[in-house]
């Protein structure tokens, strides 16, 4: 026969037990970041949108302000922060089971070696799904509110051969090249006409 405390025991245990694994079932929590050439990045960062909600009303502030890329000793801002209520068909990436998602956009600095990724919010382990812009893609699970290992970023971004100055100069030459092309060959056709009426005379 099983004694009495050890049977309340038993109970508590089971009953915290069940808490993790219920609490582990409503955040979903999913992250992946992808990097591009120039440095640019987009981070997608999902959870249940009933869990969601009410960790936001519980700590109160801006979405961005949860999260935290860590390059090179020094912080990173995203730059634009949307967001996608349940699988929004605008995320080239949706997770198709009923989750909204913080879509974050931003650049790294062209010399980054490493980033350390940290999310505020979460309590539970979750995966965090790195792709670089040279194709490669590593999947690690952080532990909740916990820091993610060192992930490296070096040899994958490039400046770009032309910078958008250059491309504008570029484009507005190719615009006018052909107006003073059409304005000299138009000139020289008036001066031949006024010379063949010289010469005719």
């Amino acid at each position: 026969m099983i004694p009495p405390v050890l049977r309340r025991c038993s109970l508590v245990i089971l009953i915290v037990w069940g808490a993790a694994v219920s609490a582990h079932d409503l955040e979903k929590t999913r992250v992946s970041i992808t990097f591009a050439r120039d440095g640019s990045f987009v981070a997608d960062v999902a959870n249940d949108p009933a869990w969601l909600k009410l960790r936001l009303e519980s700590i109160p502030g801006p979405f961005a302000d949860r999260v935290v890329f860590w390059v090179d000793g020094r912080e990173i801002r995203p730059e634009s922060v949307e967001f996608h209520p349940f699988d929004s068909p605008r995320l080239t990436q949706g997770s198709g089971d009923g989750l909204s998602t913080y879509r974050l956009r931003g650049h790294m600095p062209l010399n980054a070696r490493s980033l350390r990724w940290f999310y505020g919010l979460v309590i539970d382990p979750y995966p965090l799904t790195i792709r670089r812009a040279d194709g490669r893609m590593t999947v690690e699970e952080v532990q909740g509110d916990a820091w993610s290992r060192t992930i490296d970023l070096s040899g994958q971004f490039h400046a770009p051969l032309l910078n958008q100055r250059t491309v504008g100069i570029l484009l507005a030459a190719l615009l006018v090249v052909p107006v003073v092309i059409r304005f000299v060959t138009r000139g020289r056709s008036k001066n031949q006409c006024c010379d063949a009426v010289l010469f005719t005379l």
